[in-house]
């Protein structure tokens, strides 16, 4: 299943920006996108989109204005190079507020936040594209009333644990309260894949896979039927 994505945005070259984002990820599809939002806004009652990307500072009328203007509204993440609007934005109960110029890592988190607010009702892969290595070495986590420093490299696997997360490295295991969504969305794309709902694998990690587990450290860590085909493909195209 693809979910489908509007564009609004006064500017052309924005436009191209965010399909040229969306296009880097298998489990959307660009439905349609307008320069105008009163054209928009007719062409979303049609549509019905899952997502829609939306700028604030347009002619005729705002995006704020715009939202308020949908019913059965969808998820919707604002892009604007004005902070200002943020507080007003979140009111109106958007999903996120992007501001431009938007970076890419910052666009994942975006799109990692919508995938994980439809994961309880749809099945989907949620794996990040590919990414240079330019990140930090390290994360800072909170566990046992003090805050360790984990180095990346020694990462294996992150399983998610009820309310908690198990960090599984070399030579020990930490458990952090958070959800393994939010983990998940500290740690760089490029490094680590997220192959099942409860599991995050470090991709150099992995010693061998099929189509229903990933082996590290003679560990068989499940492939979720959600996760599968995104995975494979990852792993196909490295």
């Amino acid at each position: 299943m693809k979910f489908k994505c509007y564009i609004v945005d006064d500017e052309p070259l924005a436009l191209n920006v965010i399909e040229q984002h969306l296009a880097k990820f298998t489990q959307f599809e660009v439905c349609g996108k307008s320069t105008e939002p009163l054209e928009a806004l007719g062409q979303i009652k049609v549509l019905q989109p899952d997502l829609i990307f939306l700028d604030i500072q347009m002619p005729e009328i705002t995006g704020l204005e715009l939202i308020e203007s949908i019913q059965n509204k969808p998820a919707i993440i604002i892009t604007t190079a004005y902070r200002e609007y943020a507080v007003e934005g979140f009111e109106l109960n958007v999903l996120d507020y992007l501001v431009k110029p938007i970076p890419f890592k910052r666009f994942i988190k975006a799109i990692d936040k919508f995938l994980e607010q439809k994961l309880a009702h749809t099945p989907v892969p949620v794996v990040a594209p590919v990414l240079p290595v330019n990140d930090h070495a390290f994360l800072l986590v909170k566990a046992e009333r003090k805050t360790l420093k984990i180095a990346l490299e020694d990462i294996l696997y992150v399983e998610g644990v009820k309310d908690y997360v198990k960090i599984v490295l070399k030579d020990q295991k930490i458990l952090t309260k958070t959800s393994i969504g939010n983990f998940f969305n500290e740690l760089p794309a490029e490094r680590f894949v997220r192959i099942h709902k409860s599991f995050v694998v470090a991709i150099d990690k992995i010693e061998a896979y099929t189509a229903h587990d990933v082996e590290i450290q003679k560990m068989e860590i499940p492939i979720g039927r959600m996760y599968k085909e995104a995975f494979v493909e990852l792993m196909e195209g490295r």
